[in-house]
This record gives structure tokens, C-alpha cells and sequence, in this order.
């Protein structure tokens, strides 16, 4: 590993840094090793930020559960995603295809790979005035260590990594941080969003913008703005790329995209604070899905002035609460689910939500 990055780990996870410079020297040495190693070391860090995050829901799942998740939650990026998907999969050919020879250049891929989700793990979890060293290709190691020693070793730091062993600096990393890192700016004539870090490579789903959902969705079929990073930097002149739509389309969304980026903050920070939670999401308010509201079935009795709504969903095999798709408004797509409708069925759910609370805190002070 360069110096700068190993001086860079090191006051931000030095357990890290060891590692990675130890799996560094088996590359040349013994690939196969090298590329499980990676592997690990990957699982071991999406492990590590599912700790961060505090998603100790995810303790029991497997590396691409737990990867999966934090790509739901927008906690990696896509460069971060595919860069783990990558090491993950070559990790398994590595380990559970032993008549295949592992070559050097597919190591150093690999490891090139790591690097990217290293950077990451910096870029979001490292003070914001810390600088991502450039990859360098490693270059060959030998020295008196036996093969043998050195990945007793690389298991040695694994564990302790994993058991949070000896290293202050990580109880240090919040996840509030990446609320707070900016990726980039997105200007309409005289005015700019600070789109944050979190939020770079967001899917921009078009019921999120109720008077944009049709631009969008034209948008979408030529490939302008399904995500939030293919979005351009000056968004004067967006409609130029779809027929029959004017400058104020770029002016209605952009006012649209600023309220988005604010309540996908506070979204973060909620989810923050219910760590472990399922939450239901309508616009810039949220309800806890609990047991039992989670089980209240979706009918017109529970739901009154909703029978249109409830029939619908029921068409769609929602029957009970917990069936809901925790972002509401994905909802309004199915037939006679219109935005008064959402609304509705929001303030009753919240509602209910209060109603048990109360009960279960009734209940409480009773026993």
C-alpha cells in the first residue's frame, strides 16, 4: 500500500490500515489468497458501516443482503456498489474454484476494486477535509515472512476488525456525516441545490415530483434523469431532450428537486434515529410501522371514505398495512390511487399509529 494511503487509514481505522497493507504483499505471492482475502476485507468494512449506520437488523444476513441494503438505503454509491459486487464475485471463484488458476493481473484487479470501496469508506466516514490518495499499482513483495505467516496474519486483524478490537477511532465515525458531505451542485439560472454525498447517485422516482412526474418520465426514456447523478450541473435547457416541453418544465422541477433534497435529509436523519426501525414514508412525513398497525387489514371499514382506494389495492394483493411499500406514493400508479386519496389513507395510517402508541403506553402504566 502507498504510504499516504496507510497514513491516511491509519488515523481513521488502523486495524484498516494494517490489513489492507498485509493483503497488499500476498498479490504477487499467492493470488488466490490475495483475492479472498479481498473478499473478506470487503465483507468485513460492509459489516463495519452496517454497525455505523446503526442497521443491526442486518446482523444476521449474508455479504450480498447486507450490500443490497445499504444500497436501498443510499448509503453506497454506485461506483462503491459495483466496485463490492466485483471483489465479492471474485472472491467466490476464488475460493470455491480451485481448478481454476488465479492470475496476478486478476488480482490486482481486484485490488484496484478494493481500493475504490476503500476510498469510499473514507469519502463518507473520514473528517471532510481528508484527502483519497490516487491508486498506485503495488509492486512485488518478498521478504524472510513465510506465505503461511503472513495470511495467519491477515486472519489475525480480520477478527479483530470484525470484533471491533483495538481501535479507538472507530467508535468516532457517525453516520450523520454523510448527510453533511457534499458531491456536487445542481444550478438553474441564478440559484444552486448542494446535492450531498448520499444523494449522488439517488433514484429519482417520479411520483416524488407531482408536477414533474410526466417530464421525468420522458426524461427517463432518454436516459436524462433516472438517477440523480445523470442530472447536468445546469439544468437550462433539460427540456431540449424531450418533445413538447418548455423552459418552465426546468424551472417547475428544479423548485420540485430542492424540496426533494430537503426532506431526503431529514428522511436520513430519521432513519438515524429509528435505527432498526420500518418506517412508512408520505412527502416530508413518516409514521413507524409497527407490529400492530402492521397487521390492521386494508379494507373500507378500517379506511372509511377510502373504498375506491382500498379496492384498488387490494387488486394488487395489498391486504394488510405491512403489505404498504414503505415510500406511499409508489401507490399512486394503480388505478382510482390519486393524490387526495394518498393523503388520506397517510392521516388515517398516522392516526392508528397514535391510537396503538397510546394503547401500548396505557397498557404500560396499567402493569
Amino acid at each position: 500500500m502507498t504510504s499516504q494511503m496507510y497514513d491516511v487509514l491509519k488515523d481513521i481505522n488502523p486495524q484498516l490500515a494494517e490489513l489492507t497493507d498485509e493483503i497488499e504483499k500476498l498479490i504477487f505471492v499467492t493470488p488466490r489468497a490475495a483475492t479472498q482475502s479481498m473478499r473478506t476485507l470487503v465483507e468485513t468494512l460492509v459489516k463495519h458501516v452496517a454497525k455505523i449506520e446503526k442497521m443491526h437488523h442486518l446482523q444476521w444476513s449474508n455479504f450480498a443482503e447486507q450490500q443490497l441494503a445499504l444500497k436501498q438505503e443510499g448509503i453506497l454509491t454506485d461506483t462503491a456498489d459495483k466496485a463490492i459486487t466485483l471483489v465479492r464475485k471474485q472472491g467466490n471463484i476464488a475460493t470455491h474454484d480451485g481448478s481454476r488458476k488465479i492470475l496476478i493481473r486478476e488480482a490486482l484487479t481486484v485490488w484496484e476494486y478494493a481500493h475504490l470501496v476503500i476510498s469510499w469508506y473514507i469519502e463518507t466516514y473520514a473528517s471532510p477535509d481528508t484527502e483519497v490518495p490516487p491508486y498506485i499499482e503495488p509492486k512485488p513483495y518478498r521478504d524472510q515472512e513465510n506465505d503461511e505467516s503472513l495470511i495467519e496474519r491477515i486472519k489475525e486483524l480480520i477478527e479483530g476488525m470484525m470484533n471491533g478490537e483495538g481501535n479507538q477511532q472507530q467508535q468516532q465515525l457517525v453516520p450523520t456525516q454523510t448527510t453533511k458531505k457534499i458531491a456536487r451542485s445542481i444550478s438553474y439560472q441564478d440559484q444552486t441545490i448542494e446535492i450531498p454525498l448520499f444523494l449522488r447517485d439517488a433514484f429519482l422516482l417520479p411520483q416524488r415530483f407531482p408536477k414533474s412526474t410526466t417530464f421525468l418520465i420522458r426524461l427517463n426514456g432518454e436516459q436524462q434523469a433516472r438517477i440523480m447523478s445523470e442530472l447536468p450541473s445546469q439544468l437550462e435547457g433539460l427540456h431540449e431532450y424531450v418533445k413538447r416541453f418548455k423552459e418552465t418544465n426546468d424551472a417547475t422541477f428544479f423548485e420540485e428537486l430542492k424540496t426533494y433534497v430537503e426532506e431526503e435529509i431529514e428522511r436520513k436523519k430519521i432513519q438515524e434515529m429509528y435505527a432498526g426501525e420500518t418506517l412508512l414514508f408520505y412527502k416530508a412525513d413518516y409514521i413507524i410501522l409497527t407490529d400492530v398497525l402492521g397487521e390492521v387489514p386494508l379494507t373500507k371499514e378500517n379506511f372509511p371514505g377510502l373504498t375506491s382506494l382500498v379496492n384498488s389495492l387490494q387488486e394488487q394483493a395489498f391486504t394488510k398495512v405491512a403489505d404498504l411499500p414503505k415510500e406511499l406514493v409508489l401507490l399512486g400508479k394503480y388505478r382510482n390511487v390519486g393524490e387526495t386519496a394518498l393523503a388520506n389513507l397517510f392521516s388515517q395510517l398516522k392516526a392508528k399509529s397514535v391510537m396503538y402508541s397510546n394503547m401500548v403506553s396505557g397498557d404500560m402504566q396499567l402493569s
